[in-house]
């Protein structure tokens, strides 16, 4: 299947009534969509979403068997699904997802991992592992993820696709399994950054600026091995003409070391809170990952979570001093590329750990972030190069990435 000419980049795909060949373990159920023309401006689209999304007359299963054989039948869609259905967009299925949403590496012991098409012998990332294997294998146009601390991102930059972690608040997160209301947003996943621009428009983000300064983060950059490096400065340096001028936002690694720590209190906190009920009546078997992450999450006190977040807010407060019209800040989306599926526990959570000081950046401050993969950038493998923004200005990160795109892929 390829991409089709045109500013749409519709599929050609042998799908009928919705039903996909499932080459790549992306999919949990799929959704009958009617044959009949539907109008709007997604109408040329079928999308995915992560199966923590409530779709009318579907359980929800969140990547574990005792929770979908437990869950209701969704008496109503999740608004951030219903609303590029409104817009014609045919939604074809729900995809796997790590165990309740709490791991970055789309391993998940009872339904097996979605196939990274990009890098075969290594993880897809998670926790939204299905809808980036399904966009990655080109099976739909676009789909939904969810993204607490690097969910969306990761995926994307292992994968070598796009994707977008909106402005906190921007996108609905009403009928999506939570982990914190003080982090989760939806997002979105594609392989081209035009298509995530006219689903943005669709949730009504169409607001432009410009970006004229490029802030590099020295601390994020330097950390990469020498191989990744020499190629992440070669690509940055290809698209420096996007801007007038560049200049460095310091943020030193003790600090981001700090920033990941904040985010991993407030993450697992909700993430226990919300399921500590259903875990302790139902004893639920879980894989090792999210039993280890589980473990850790029932030890987090209420006072280290409130500290937590007051101080969120002064994180947030020195981004927003830190930036100024105009900015655009640029770093890899994590420290290396995809972990090998032979990783051990101890790798992942060594990987888990070093990415959280990338992830935690938009995720704590709340502003929209883009992974701009970097293709055969090593091993055959893609990291994302990600940029930020100012809150509210998805739209014009978009913009950007796609005027970066043949750029950074030639």
């Amino acid at each position: 299947m390829t991409f089709l000419r045109g500013v749409n980049h519709r599929l050609e795909r042998d799908v009928y009534m919705s039903k996909i060949i499932d080459s790549v373990n992306a999919f949990t159920q799929f959704i009958a969509t009617p044959l009949e023309e539907q109008n709007g401006l997604l109408k040329e689209y079928q999308f995915a979403v992560k199966d923590v999304f409530d779709i009318k007359g579907f359980r929800t299963q969140a990547g574990n068997p005792a929770y979908f054989d437990q869950a209701d039948v969704a008496d109503m869609t999740a608004p951030a699904v219903s609303i590029l259905q409104d817009a014609g967009a045919k939604l074809v299925g729900k995809t796997h997802t790590d165990e309740l949403g709490g791991s970055l590496f789309g391993l998940n012991v009872h339904y097996g991992s979605p196939l990274n098409s990009y890098s075969p012998e290594r993880v897809p990332g998670g926790s939204s592992s299905g809808s980036a294997a399904a966009v990655a294998a080109n099976l739909v146009d676009f789909a939904l993820g969810a993204d607490t601390s690097g969910s969306v991102r990761a995926p994307a930059s292992f994968c070598g696709i796009y994707g977008l972690r909106p402005t906190f608040g921007r996108i609905s997160t009403t009928g999506v399994l939570p982990i914190s209301h003080h982090l989760d947003t939806v997002g979105v996943f594609a392989r081209h950054p035009d298509v995530i621009a006219q689903v943005l428009d669709v949730y009504g983000m169409k607001e432009q600026s410009e970006f004229s300064r490029l802030r590099i983060i020295p601390s994020l950059v330097d950390r990469l091995e020498r191989t990744l490096h020499n190629t992440f400065l070669e690509k940055l340096n290809s698209i420096k003409m996007l801007t007038s001028s560049e200049t460095q936002l310091l943020i030193d690694e003790e600090t981001l070391t700090q920033w990941s720590a904040v985010i991993r209190t407030i993450a697992m906190y909700g993430l226990w809170q919300v399921h500590k009920e259903w875990i302790l009546k139902s004893k639920p078997v879980f894989g090792e990952l999210i039993n280890d992450r589980l473990k850790m999450a029932s030890s987090v006190q209420y006072e280290d979570y409130k500290l937590a977040l007051k101080e969120q807010n002064e994180i947030r407060k020195f981004m927003d001093d830190s930036l100024e019209p105009g900015d655009v800040v640029v770093f890899p989306t994590v420290h290396d590329i995809s972990p090998l599926l032979s990783s051990t526990l101890a790798e992942l959570k060594d990987f888990a750990l070093n990415a959280s000081r990338h992830t935690c950046i938009a995720a704590l401050t709340g502003f929209p972030e883009i992974t701009v993969p970097l293709k055969n950038i090593k091993k055959n493998c893609s990291l994302g190069m990600s940029f930020i923004g100012r809150a509210g200005e998805d739209a014009a990160l978009t913009s950007f990435a796609s005027r970066a795109h043949s750029m950074l892929n030639l």
